[in-house]
């Protein structure tokens, strides 16, 4: 896949440019403690509909001793959930 493919040019990310942080993040989606998958919105552009959000992952991810041992990944289903998240973080906004 080339840059051509992609939706959004990923070396455009600014991770410095914060758009909404975590506690702006708390203020549209109800997840809290280990299903809080974001950590800053860095991207929002409501004439393209593209928001673009991160997660810091760290050591001590609840699944990450259980999860692919010695080689820890992270889950599928809270990738999906990270990306329904940066959608519920820029809808209410949008409206």
């Amino acid at each position: 896949m080339n840059g051509k493919d992609l939706i959004f040019d990923t070396a455009r990310i600014d991770y410095s440019h914060i758009v909404a942080d975590i506690e702006a993040i708390r203020h549209c989606i109800p997840q809290r403690d280990a299903m809080e998958q974001l950590t800053a919105i860095v991207h929002d552009d409501p004439e393209t509909k593209i928001c673009v959000g991160y997660r810091d992952v760290s050591d001590h991810e609840f699944w990450n001793t259980g999860h692919m041992p010695g080689m820890p990944l992270m889950p599928g289903i809270l990738m999906c959930e990270a990306a329904a998240q940066v959608c519920l973080s820029w809808f209410p906004a949008k409206g």
